[in-house]
């Protein structure tokens, strides 16, 4: 990669995982995102903080990359968000290059019913969707928001008023999934099976409490996962890191949910020394680089720490050392917000609830 710039744009709602890397891997790093969390300003040669991202607009994510470029060459990565803001990629300066689908494939993809229509398309199990409550059938529906992430913007959809920003699809009981994979040249790479573990899906609360490797799936499930992810490539061009969620009925039937045209959270469930960096600049290019990292043995789990009532963090507060995610000292994190992420490994992973309970109290107690 000696012949591509060394300076590396990073642009998310968080950047921690993406900046370290891009540092580890010998890049000089600039960064935006919403929470300027110590372990990022630590990596980062120079931040900007993001609004949040529902406050945001197209121009505002543009206009802050070109101020981070200061019109010097570089590559751009962006995280979660792309999929709203995936319109300023179009406006980009000749000097910021893109690491990633292109605009055609994130409009396929980010667009609920251009996305429903291309897995109908090729065939693939998908829940009922439909975009009008009226065609709802009488069993158990959910209300999606177009270009979310994180579940929080999943309710129970006679909860909600029928809005052009809703999309509606059947409720499927079973285990959230997702497969992590590399796309290149219509080549892919799958990398892990994951399981996605909700806060409470039965009382209609789908944000993301904490993800997990080594999900066990049969031979056949995982073709169709593969073969699903083959059309998908083939037909959309796709490239770079993503991530395919699904669910699993109890009978071991699987349906497709959403493609995430991103390096998303799961990354960090792979070895610590996963060049992610090289693989997302390489595929970008058209190739597909050769996998030399010996993929995790070991299930790991991303568990994220929420805040039961609000608190104020304290300064110079003990972390963890499997605590990541800093926020700074004084930082006021409401209730319902994300603390941290804590980075288990296969013996702690049964004790998320527990290491975070003791986290609280602790902020609680010396705050």
């Amino acid at each position: 990669m000696a012949e591509h710039p060394r300076l590396l744009l990073i642009v998310a709602q968080s950047a921690r995982m993406l900046a370290q890397s891009a540092t580890r891997e010998g890049y000089s790093v600039r960064v935006a995102d919403c929470f300027a969390d110590i372990d990022t300003l630590e990596v980062a040669d120079r931040f900007l903080k993001l609004s949040a991202l529902d406050d945001l607009e197209a121009n505002q994510w543009l206009q802050t990359i070109i101020t981070l470029s200061d019109d010097e060459p570089c590559w751009l990565i962006c995280g979660t968000g792309i999929e709203r803001f995936y319109s300023a990629l179009s406006q980009l300066p000749p000097h910021i290059k893109f690491a990633g689908p292109s605009y055609e494939c994130f409009e396929q993809i980010c667009l609920p019913e251009k996305w429903i229509a291309i897995l109908e398309s090729l065939s693939l199990p998908h829940p009922p969707t439909t975009f009008h409550k009226t065609q709802m059938a009488n069993s158990k529906w959910l209300a999606k928001s177009v270009a979310s992430w994180g579940g929080t913007h999943i309710v129970e959809a006679n909860s909600v008023v029928e809005r052009p920003e809703h999309y509606y699809q059947q409720y499927i009981e079973g285990i959230s999934g997702s497969v992590l994979f590399l796309a290149a040249a219509n080549d892919i790479q799958l990398l892990l099976f994951n399981q996605q573990f909700p806060v409470n899906p039965s009382l209609y609360n789908f944000s993301l409490n904490a993800i997990s490797s080594g999900l066990q799936l049969e031979l056949k499930q995982q073709n169709i996962l593969h073969q699903a992810l083959h059309k998908l490539t083939e037909n959309l061009s796709l490239t770079g890191l993503m991530s395919l969620d699904f669910i699993i009925k109890p009978a071991g039937e699987i349906f497709l949910l959403e493609l995430n045209p991103r390096p998303t959270a799961s990354c960090q469930l792979l070895s610590n020394d996963a060049p992610i960096i090289y693989w997302q600049l390489m595929s970008s290019t058209g190739v597909m680089p050769e996998i030399a990292v010996e993929l995790p043995a070991k299930k790991r789990i991303l568990w994220f720490c929420f805040a039961p009532e609000k608190i104020i963090i304290p300064a110079d507060f003990d972390w963890p050392e499997y605590c990541h995610d800093l926020p700074a000292g004084g930082s006021v994190i409401d209730k319902h917000g994300i603390i941290c992420s804590l980075m288990l490994d296969e013996t702690e992973q049964n004790n998320g609830h527990h290491l975070a309970n003791i986290l609280v109290k602790n902020l609680s107690v010396t705050a």
